[in-house]
């Protein structure tokens, strides 16, 4: 994949803890549109208690996950995170670009980057969760070659449409074939032994 940024932009790998300092500063201010909730407003002590005690016992010190930031003179100005979600997947969960930053390239570098180390580790699916009217970011991973997978209805987030990057090809065709989009070529017909 040939793809860089622009002039003066960098981008860091950051540990888990530098880069929730950073997010926990800036998403409220990208988001900040959004009409979702924080879920420890309903029972913010049960909520907490439960949260951690649950997230210790998923989040484990091999669980792989990614912390980008994007910086421009030395300042935050983007990010992209995600984490293993099960033993073949790989989730996108966020990634926000400020909005004085944007229309450089800096969102789809920040993808492709993301896609690249995930499917370096050997994920065979990577995945993530967007408003169904984000139209600019799904343009974005439709180009890339994301496939519309699911649909979600979220109490927190309204309607979802995911999308999935499949790195192995052969994935993503049987996916067309699978929706009706493509006719089985000869590999398909002798993986379904047809």
């Amino acid at each position: 994949m040939n793809y860089k940024l622009p002039k003066g932009y960098i981008v860091k790998e950051m540990s888990r803890d530098e880069f929730s300092k950073y997010f926990e500063k800036y998403a409220p201010k990208v988001f900040s549109d959004n009409l979702d909730y924080d879920p420890d407003d309903i029972d913010p002590e049960k909520t907490q208690k439960k949260f951690k005690t649950l997230s210790k016992k998923f989040i484990s010190p091999t669980q792989y996950r990614i912390h980008l930031g994007v910086f421009y003179k030395n300042k935050f100005v983007g990010w992209s995170w995600g984490f293993q979600h099960t033993s073949t997947t790989f989730y996108m969960c966020n990634s926000a670009v400020l909005p004085a930053h944007r229309r450089k390239g800096i969102y789809t570098y920040l993808m492709k980057e993301v896609v690249k180390r995930a499917s370096e580790q050997g994920f065979m699916y990577i995945f993530s969760r967007h408003i169904m009217t984000n139209n600019d970011i799904l343009i974005s991973k439709l180009k890339m070659g994301f496939k519309i997978t699911n649909f979600e209805l979220s109490e927190r987030f309204g309607n979802l449409i995911h999308l999935t990057y499949f790195p192995q090809k052969i994935r993503s065709d049987i996916l067309d074939f699978r929706s009706g989009y493509k006719r089985p070529d000869k590999k398909m017909k002798k993986i379904f032994r047809l």
